[in-house]
């Protein structure tokens, strides 16, 4: 039972740093806690474009409400 924990465990580890990684730029509604409905998306751009997106994006609004990772 212990090994089965262990397994799983560490499958959900390496799920998670996997995902953590990605390349790419997704933005979304900071109401939309689970990542459902994106505003933005792009594979190929690096952080600090993405960071420069969501200064756009935030831009007209004066408040916070779309958060890029």
């Amino acid at each position: 039972m212990k090994k089965v924990i262990a397994f799983v465990s560490a499958v959900l580890l390496l799920a998670a740093v996997s995902t953590s990684c990605s390349k790419g730029c997704h933005c979304y509604m900071t109401t939309d806690v689970a990542h459902l409905a994106p505003v933005f998306e792009d594979e190929n751009m690096t952080k600090s474009e993405c960071q420069a997106k969501q200064e756009e994006l935030n831009e007209g609004s004066g408040m916070t409400l779309i958060k890029c990772k």
